[in-house]
């Protein structure tokens, strides 16, 4: 099949997605907006080329000031999409909060205005969308701008993303996550404590609630550019990051506790090691991380322990090569 992929500008918003005469949604994305009219542009178009047919609902929740950021959703009114402004700022986790709270479908994706959908990304998921899952999610493609991406010949296989996956990384940077929103709400949302990382322990806890599946072909677009929260608070992130790697490692391994802390610490490690060579040494909280290197694991090859994550990881009865490609997606939003 030819080359495709979502389109960084368009004049005009296209016109294949009105559904609103479709019925009730299947479906809810919602935009957490901030103040960035021309990504959200963006993030609409290649909402609206999606290639399914499904009844899908789209709103944006603006915590900005922009008036074109309203002009821009009004853009689209023709395809039924909504513009809810917030009363008071909430911050970036609480507006994530918002987007739950404000969207009906049965599933539901908050999607980033500054990242993308490729076309075949909701066509690709929606068969996995089966009963004890409580999410699912393609691999992204990552950059400045949106790399060319094939799209995948029939139906993509899957791969569940177990909870103890989640030591080495979150199983996605964020975009392109479709959820199901009863579990989401029951859960709490998305907890502000855990700040820049709380994605990554929603998603954990998601995990926990019902089985994860990765696609295993790539839908969707994250972007990476100067400014980002990674860059303005990546020390914290790192040891909110460990802390909860501790936590995982405790609720996971309770009967191998040592085993656990040194898996935690070599994944730590290896963020830390991430970060060292984009941001130069300085706070103490990554010279401690850096300290991890005299851990149990510190000189084994990454894709050793990684293996050997996944083997301690499997429930019983099942052999752990089965899934031997499960998780492989990008690091999680703290080291992008």
């Amino acid at each position: 099949m030819a080359c495709s992929e979502p389109r960084p500008r368009l004049a005009h918003p296209p016109a294949r997605l009105d559904r609103r005469g479709a019925g009730a949604p299947l479906i809810s994305i919602v935009i957490p907006a901030f103040d960035r009219p021309n990504l959200l542009e963006e993030a609409l178009c290649s909402i609206a080329a999606q290639t399914t047919d499904v009844p899908v609902e789209v709103i944006v929740c603006d915590d900005g000031r922009m008036a074109r950021t309203r002009r821009v959703v009004q853009r689209f009114r023709d395809h039924g999409y909504r513009y809810l402004a917030n009363p008071a700022r909430l911050g970036a986790v609480g507006n994530w909060n918002r987007c739950l709270r404000s969207a009906t479908g049965p599933w539901v994706m908050v999607l980033h205005e500054d990242d993308l959908l490729y076309p075949w990304c909701l066509e690709c998921i929606l068969p996995h969308l089966k009963a004890g899952v409580s999410a699912a999610c393609m691999r992204t493609s990552r950059g400045s701008a949106p790399p060319r991406a094939r799209r995948p010949a029939g139906v993509p296989r899957s791969r569940c993303y177990r909870p103890g996956f989640f030591l080495k990384s979150s199983m996605t940077p964020f975009p392109g996550v479709l959820m199901r929103r009863d579990i989401a709400l029951r859960l709490g949302g998305f907890d502000e404590h855990w700040g820049p990382v709380a994605d990554y322990e929603f998603w954990y806890r998601l995990s926990c609630a019902g089985r994860i599946e990765v696609v295993q072909a790539v839908g969707a677009f994250y972007r990476v550019a100067p400014g980002q929260w990674t860059e303005r608070t990546w020390a914290r992130m790192l040891r909110l990051a460990h802390l909860l790697r501790l936590r995982i490692a405790r609720e996971q391994f309770p009967e191998s506790p040592r085993l656990g802390r040194s898996l935690a610490r070599f994944f730590t490690l290896s963020n830390a090691r991430c970060y060292l060579r984009r941001f130069g040494a300085g706070p103490a909280d990554l010279i401690r991380c850096i300290g991890f290197r005299r851990c149990l694991l510190s000189r084994v090859p990454s894709g050793w322990v990684w293996e050997a994550l996944k083997f301690a990881s499997r429930p019983p009865g099942r052999h752990p090569w089965l899934d031997q490609d499960a998780g492989r997606a990008p690091q999680i939003q703290q080291a992008g």
